[in-house]
């Protein structure tokens, strides 16, 4: 080539360069294959009999963008997800909600109740479960399991805190035991979800069930949310849109790394290990802007909507089930806990049976306006919603009543029609009788267990000598059950819902013992020693007390220095956000170094009148109340020496 025309392209070259440098533009980096997951195979049979962990991550608004076809991008924005596809058990959730509701779906998968029968536009976590209620924690917790919840947000954000102790949480990590410097965007990234979901793993021997949810990816989807974007979006739709998908591709990419961290540790782990990952719901992104210029939907009338706006991915991965039990899914999420305990080969409950049950006849339960549609059978539907209204009546009736009941194992059915669990419905012989499947009587179909049980008494257990009551899913390990439900064809029996702990507390558990079928003046016991016995731990918000190992300097001067200003350090642990230095019983403003050091700038009033300091960390909330506080420490306040 001529050197004229070698100048000439390496000047352009070099204008271009400039025009892109000036333009803020950063070349997206060439993408990376996920790393290959190598299965731990050589298990022993010892090492196969423990309880595997179970670790369910909820992905906030996780959905494979990459599905709307008219959308190129640079690089795959969710690489790992996709490679555990082609591999592992994968498929779709039906999410009872869109854009929003993620604590909704998250009542779905952890107790196995369906969105479908309680009241439109409701939020369950804050208007029924206010009462010990059994779920996938309550039952694995009386399986000898560690439960632990994790989220990046207020422990007070749809009552939480609450609600997890009352599903049978043994401790909850919220967004005040997270770190400043966690954050990505508005919000703490997904990385640190991780790594509290491996050091709560790490630090328990024995088997962990561990729930967590992300806030990474959360809306809002305006560009500017990250600091940088490495995706690019190339599309036909406006400026303002496309970076919508950029940004929302940008989290998924975080959603995406943080998923590869959690699978390449456990690949290391020589503990048996079930990992599910799934989304909650789609992301509005704003209004539905991108779905709508991508072409990807008309708008909300839709005649596919629900299919493509409610179906959100899920993928299983194991490091110890054989590759060939490999499944594709579809179902409601309702139906994934009792499948996830199915795959453990954990002990189940009446209740949980017969989900299983369920699933395997109807494996998404849709809006009513479209069971004509999907072939739904309204019998099914309806023996579901008459036992999930009766198990969350008889929980509040056991609560108020002072102890807590092991609703799930009780299967009273009659042919009156009466509505179980209620106030008792009329059964054919004119007796009362309160059941968890919605009939009282003597008939019912063999998916909610069948009960030809007359007269009926059900012990819904009393309180403790201490006062206090749990929630265990099975209440025994050993806990047997009969078809999908439990059958139990006794006559005048007694079922004891919530025998008392060795604590004298009540322990309320899902499954029991319900191994009855064909006895009669059987006593069924579904909830022997559930949750709280001796031994087991409280309930702890984050990471309990914080810790003061030591102050400095030790010492303190009268005025502080030459400028009227003194420094002091506590170092201990562990601390996070919400931890505060309050002097003399009054709040600092606080300075997060790290989980074991905070520091504060007293004002020279502090250290002019008094002897001493009181010293004390505590952690507070964003509504400035107390969860924790460490003991008090006593710094001394000296004279200038001249």
């Amino acid at each position: 080539m001529p050197l004229f025309f070698r100048l000439t392209a390496l000047t352009c070259g070099l204008f271009l360069l400039i025009l892109l440098q000036a333009s803020g533009y950063i070349r997206p980096p060439v993408p990376l294959p996920p790393p290959e997951i190598e299965i731990q195979t050589e298990w022993s049979p010892e090492e196969l009999q423990k309880p595997p962990n179970i670790i369910i991550l909820l992905s906030e608004a996780f959905w494979d963008i990459t599905q709307i076809k008219s959308l190129q991008f640079s690089e795959d924005p969710a690489p790992m997800f996709h490679a555990l596809q082609e591999k592992f058990t994968h498929g779709t959730l039906l999410s009872p909600m869109f854009g929003g509701g993620t604590a909704n779906v998250e009542l779905e998968v952890l107790t196995g109740h369906s969105m479908r029968f309680f009241p439109e536009d409701s939020t369950p976590y804050e208007q029924y479960i206010k009462q010990p209620t059994a779920s996938l924690a309550s039952l694995l917790a009386g399986q000898g399991y560690k439960t632990t919840a994790i989220s990046p947000f207020y422990h007070w954000f749809f009552n939480s805190s609450e609600v997890y102790k009352h599903l049978g949480f043994s401790r909850f990590i919220s967004l005040e035991y997270f770190n400043p410097d966690e954050y990505v965007g508005p919000y703490i990234g997904d990385h640190a979800v991780v790594r509290r979901i491996i050091e709560e793993s790490e630090r328990n021997p024995g088997p962990d069930f561990i729930f967590a949810n992300t806030m990474e990816n959360h809306y809002h989807y305006w560009p500017g949310k990250f600091k940088k974007n490495h995706i690019e979006v190339k599309s036909n739709m406006s400026n303002a849109v496309t970076g919508i998908a950029e940004t929302y591709a940008q989290g998924l990419s975080g959603a995406d790394r943080a998923l590869q961290e959690l699978i390449m540790h456990f690949s290391r782990v020589k503990e048996p290990t079930i990992i599910v990952f799934f989304g909650d719901h789609l992301p509005s992104l704003e209004k539905l802007l991108v779905y709508k210029e991508s072409k990807y939907i008309s708008g909300e009338d839709d005649p596919d909507f629900l299919e493509k706006m409610h179906n959100t991915p899920v993928v299983v991965w194991s490091n110890y089930l054989p590759k060939e039990a490999k499944e594709e899914l579809h179902m409601s999420p309702s139906f994934l806990g009792p499948y996830i305990l199915n795959l453990a080969k954990r002990p189940g409950s009446p209740y949980t049976d017969f989900l299983s049950d369920l699933y395997r006849k109807m494996p998404v339960l849709p809006p009513k306006t479209y069971y004509e549609a999907m072939n739904i059978d309204v019998n099914l539907v309806q023996q579901y919603e008459d036992r999930q209204k009766a198990i969350l009546k008889l929980e509040k009736q056991a609560a108020a009543s002072g102890g807590s009941a092991n609703v799930a194992g009780v299967d009273a059915a009659d042919s009156g029609g009466g509505v179980a669990g209620s106030d008792g419905g009329d059964s054919g012989d004119g007796n009362s009788a309160t059941g968890m499947n919605g009939t009282t009587g003597s008939s019912t179909s063999d998916a909610a267990g069948s009960s030809d049980a007359s007269n009926s008494a059900i012990d819904t257990g009393g309180t403790g000598s201490d006062g206090s009551s749990a929630t265990g899913m099975n209440g025994t390990t050993d806990s047997s059950t009969s078809d999908a439900a439990g059958s139990s064809d006794a006559s005048n029996s007694s079922v004891d819902t919530g025998a008392t702990g060795s604590d004298g507390s009540s322990a309320t558990g899902m499954a029991g013992t319900a191994d009855s079928s064909g006895a009669s003046n059987s006593s069924v016991d579904t909830g022997a020693t559930g949750g709280t016995t001796k031994g087991t731990p409280p309930f702890i918000l984050g990471y309990g007390e914080p810790l003061i190992e030591r102050v400095s300097p030790d010492t303190l001067t009268v005025g502080g220095d030459v400028f009227g200003r003194s420094q002091l350090t506590v170092h201990g642990g562990r601390y996070g956000l919400g931890s505060t230095i309050f002097i003399n019983g009054e709040p600092q403003q606080t300075t997060w170094q790290s989980e074991s050091s905070l520091s504060v700038n007293l004002p020279k009033s502090l250290t002019t009148n008094a002897a001493t300091l009181d010293v004390q960390v505590r952690v507070l909330d964003s509504k400035n109340r107390v969860l924790a506080a460490s003991r008090i420490v006593k710094v001394p306040v000296l004279e200038k020496k001249h």
